[in-house]
């Protein structure tokens, strides 16, 4: 928004905004209490007194998680009445968190059931926080890119929220999936949790990556596949399938750029076994870079 627009804004528009900012600072205080509930854990006793790093990038990944979702459902035009604004804003709000800690039980039980990820979290173990963030941040770019493609300014968009949602969590662990199959060709047979387990950094940053440069892309099908009211569903099906398309697009050309740029350089002995962290967050960085250019060239306007 413009110097000029919000110079613009009359009395009623001030108040929207006043009630988005106090509900976005409530839901983010509620999340650093359900976050330690969750984890069955006081998060400051985690954070201050077992000064566990592992537990603070995954305390500061969820409240990014909120952040960025909580743009999703603030966007857009002021509704009818202060009274519905804060009802939507707290619905879509709720929702987000409630879709956080499911993604991250479907993450434990569906994507990596081979390794107990909060249990290594709270360990101390620095690469299982590294991937729990970027799992969590992969679902809230899609989930604020659904939020804005459906219009959050009534409450009919929720449903198409969560069917984008479980959507979306299918195509990440499709994502999952391909990189497990790739670290086991490269690896002889080992399992990509396995690195997980033993403090790889240098993977999980990749897979960080991987993971957050899919969910980027498929906000991409956001501005292909446009929304319809009046066919919601047709639309959410038309979307997942480019999804779909777009995200293996990405891997495709990050297959091509890793080549180009890591041209003389073993991936598999580098990152898999010297846990060369420079090398990991390179490749990481490439899937990012393509998810960004990928939504900037086809993604839907976010005001």
């Amino acid at each position: 928004m413009r110097l000029e627009d919000i110079l613009m804004l009359d009395h009623y528009e001030y108040l929207t905004v006043a009630v988005d900012f106090v509900l976005f600072v409530v839901i983010m205080t509620v999340i650093g209490k359900v976050i330690g509930m969750v984890a069955n854990v006081s998060s400051i006793h985690e954070l201050s007194e077992n000064d566990n790093a592992s537990f603070g990038v995954s305390f500061a990944g969820a409240l990014l998680v909120v952040a960025i979702m909580m743009t999703g459902a603030v966007s857009g035009e002021a509704t009818i009445s202060l009274v519905y604004e804060a009802g939507i804003v707290s619905a879509y709000g709720l929702l987000g968190i409630t879709l956080m800690m499911l993604t991250r039980y479907l993450f434990d039980r569906w994507a990596l059931p081979r390794i107990a990820i909060h249990e290594h979290i709270l360990a101390g173990n620095l690469a299982a926080a590294i991937i729990d963030a970027g799992n969590m941040i992969a679902t809230a770019v899609v989930i604020r890119a659904v939020m804005i493609w459906v219009d959050s300014e009534s409450f009919s968009g929720l449903s198409i929220v969560l069917a984008g949602f479980l959507f979306s969590q299918l195509v990440m662990i499709a994502v999952t999936r391909y990189r497990q199959y790739v670290y086991r060709r490269r690896h002889q047979g080992q399992f990509l949790q396995e690195a997980f387990a033993k403090g790889n950094i240098a993977v999980a940053l990749r897979y960080f990556g991987h993971r957050v440069g899919a969910g980027l892309a498929i906000t991409a099908a956001s501005g292909i596949a446009r929304y319809n009211d009046g066919q919601a569903y047709f639309s959410a099906l038309v979307w997942a399938l480019v999804s779909v398309v777009v995200v293996a697009l990405m891997s495709l050309l990050a297959i091509a750029a890793r080549r180009l740029i890591l041209s003389k350089v073993d991936i598999a002995e580098e990152v898999g076994r010297q846990q060369n962290t420079a090398i990991g967050l390179i490749e990481g960085t490439i899937y990012i870079i393509l998810g960004i250019i990928l939504a900037a060239l086809f993604g839907a306007p976010t005001d």
